[in-house]
């Protein structure tokens, strides 16, 4: 009984949101990714843009996350590169998003 909750332990809580970053990583992901969230006229190019460079995008107790797609690895929320949820809302409309079945994540229906 041990081993099993050690084990699940080990593993986040997939709402959970990504610890924040070190200065360098955050200066780098801003460098590579800001430029395709600024560029997107709507989610579904910014998700396709992100998607080409191995990102992806869900969402998590009402934040954007930033994922590594190979992994799954929650990487930072948008806020963390600057470009928060609600400034991209702003400017791309509210994105239309499937709940999933835990009620705390979503992911981009586009």
């Amino acid at each position: 009984m041990q081993v099993q909750t050690r084990a699940a332990e080990a593993q986040p809580h997939p709402a959970a949101l990504p610890d924040p970053l070190d200065c360098e990583t955050a200066a780098l992901l801003r460098q590579v990714l800001l430029p395709i969230f600024e560029s997107a006229s709507e989610w579904a190019i910014l998700a396709a843009a992100l998607a080409r460079r191995g990102y992806g995008l869900t969402f998590r107790m009402g934040h954007m996350v930033i994922l590594n797609a190979e992994t799954g690895i929650a990487l930072c929320t948008g806020g963390a590169i600057g470009a928060p949820l609600g400034t991209l809302s702003a400017r791309l409309g509210r994105p239309a998003v499937k709940l999933n079945p835990d009620g705390c994540t979503a992911e981009l229906d586009c």
